[in-house]
């Protein structure tokens, strides 16, 4: 086992201590914690934006980022919306419909990363608005709802009474992001082009291709998040969940990702999610407020980045740095 992976293995224990200690202080401060209901309501909660966590991951290890997946996810869960309201003849192409929807906007944010070479922050910044304002123009500002109960009641329903369908859901998208990072040439290829672009293209790696697919996978998994959300809240809406970007971003830092690329576990983003799901659950016990919440979890978002970039872990250079073109 080298550096590397020794590294890797103590962060993860740190952080799997972290969440138990989170969890056990927020348990002893509200006994109500543990409660049965308290518990099946996280599961429901959390894999909205737990989806949109591992959506950027793939992006994040080839050295770029996906600031356009909560975009994607509404704007996939619009047309999903708006094909459930057409008819029951046409409704069981909602959920192809809105995955194609997904898959073609990761495509596109690839094509411009990879083809156009724009920086990825850059580019997805102006494609989250781009898909955002797509959704407004179709709902023309008020949510869609008036969605068949026979779909909406997924969002309530839990697996033997007892684990929720979303935690199921994102379980297996997690299982199976791991197994593609870990288990195939795409997420191999994937480390080795966000560790070294130059070593990557010498041994023979299709950066384009690459770049294409790996984005439109982050954008798959956004729209899996999208349909997720739409049954769970029985409605879709292009500003849906605005705030999901900071928590998603702060997931992926604190599991370990490194945002210049080459390094990043589902492992650790699962274990980030369910930390800061601990804390915001703590958070609402103890009543504060939305927007304390979302100062909290900026402030972590800029010490956990501060003490990363200090002890050398990534370079913040990094991210704004246009790839060199292709020999």
């Amino acid at each position: 086992m080298d550096a590397r992976q020794d590294t890797t293995k103590a962060y993860l224990q740190s952080l799997a201590v972290l969440t138990i200690a989170v969890f056990t202080a927020i348990a002893l401060a509200s006994p109500s914690f543990l409660s049965f209901n308290n518990l099946r309501s996280m599961g429901f909660q959390f894999p909205e934006f737990g989806l949109l966590a591992l959506a950027v991951l793939p992006t994040m290890i080839t050295g770029g980022i996906d600031l356009s997946v909560v975009s994607v996810a509404n704007l996939a869960s619009i047309i999903a919306a708006v094909i459930l309201r057409a008819g029951p003849e046409v409704a069981w192409l909602a959920v192809p419909a809105a995955l194609a929807v997904g898959l073609a906007c990761g495509a596109f944010n690839g094509f411009l990363v990879a083809y156009l070479r724009l920086p990825p922050i850059l580019a997805t910044l102006g494609t989250m608005q781009l898909f955002g304002g797509i959704g407004i123009i179709i709902t023309q500002g008020p949510a869609i709802t008036g969605l068949p109960s026979w779909y909406t009641a997924y969002g309530s329903w839990s697996i033997g009474g007892y684990v929720p369908l979303p935690l199921a859901i994102f379980t297996v998208v997690a299982l199976l992001l791991a197994f593609i990072l870990r288990r195939t040439g795409m997420g191999i290829h994937a480390r080795l082009y966000g560790s070294n672009q130059v070593a990557a293209r010498f041994a023979g790696i299709r950066e384009k291709r690459l770049i294409v697919r790996v984005y439109a996978l982050a954008g798959l998994i956004a729209a899996i998040a999208g349909l997720v959300v739409l049954a769970r809240v029985n409605s879709a809406n292009a500003d849906y969940g605005s705030s999901y970007l900071l928590l998603v971003i702060l997931i992926n830092i604190l599991g370990g990702v490194n945002p210049a690329g080459g390094f990043g576990t589902v492992s650790g983003v699962v274990m980030a999610v369910v930390c800061l799901q601990f804390i915001s659950s703590g958070l609402n016990i103890l009543a504060f407020s939305a927007f304390t919440r979302d100062l909290f979890f900026g402030g972590l978002l800029v010490l956990v980045m501060s003490v990363r970039a200090l002890t050398g872990s990534f370079s913040f250079g990094t991210l704004f740095r246009r790839k060199a073109s292709t020999p």
